[in-house]
């Protein structure tokens, strides 16, 4: 089914032209990654795609807030609260494997500034995977990971996929070789 269409998108910041003639049909079922070097407008086309920047040629399609969990470089944590009370006050609960399979088990009870840049992405993962949505929007999950998180969200993502669920996400890091891939380059 599709889900979003992209028409020849391009978008200036400052009068330059950061990216341009961008299109792509978004279904369900699929992985999507923006990639592309730093300052290429990866982080800018997600936010298009989310809506939270406003731009013309967009077809949103059976997209709606309703379906779709987002994940941008911050965390969106609160950071004097515990890991499990960033869960609590949102209602979601977690699978008890879920946190085994990110480490986080032990760390349920410690306050979040208490935790690692790379803990508290987990964690910021795992609010993600247990929202019950079935799109992921995710701006560079992989950031801040070990191999076996990365490995770990991999699989996670494989899965969601085989359910019909779709994952939109920008990534320099490893690329994952089942996706669809939206390349940007720079503009001369």
């Amino acid at each position: 089914m599709n889900l979003y269409s992209l028409k020849h998108i391009s978008h200036q910041i400052d009068g330059k032209l950061i990216f341009s003639d961008v299109s792509e049909v978004i279904n369900s079922g699929e992985i999507i990654e923006i990639r592309g070097k730093n300052g290429s407008g990866k982080t800018t086309l997600l936010k298009i795609i989310t809506g939270i920047i406003n731009c013309k040629n967009i077809d949103s399609g059976a997209m709606t807030l309703d379906h779709v969990s987002y994940l941008g470089h911050k965390n969106a944590l609160i950071e004097e609260i515990t890991l499990r009370q960033n869960f609590e006050i949102l209602g979601i609960e977690v699978e008890k494997g879920l946190f085994k399979k990110f480490d986080l088990s032990q760390l349920k009870n410690q306050k979040i500034f208490n935790l690692s840049y790379g803990e508290k992405r987990k964690v910021a993962l795992v609010r993600l995977i247990s929202s019950r949505k079935n799109i992921w929007i995710m701006d560079e999950p992989f950031a801040g990971l070990d191999s076996k998180a990365i490995a770990e969200l991999k699989d996670i993502i494989s899965k969601h996929i085989e359910k019909n669920g779709t994952v939109i996400m920008t990534n320099h890091q490893e690329e994952i070789p089942e996706s669809k891939k939206i390349i940007l380059r720079p503009v001369e």
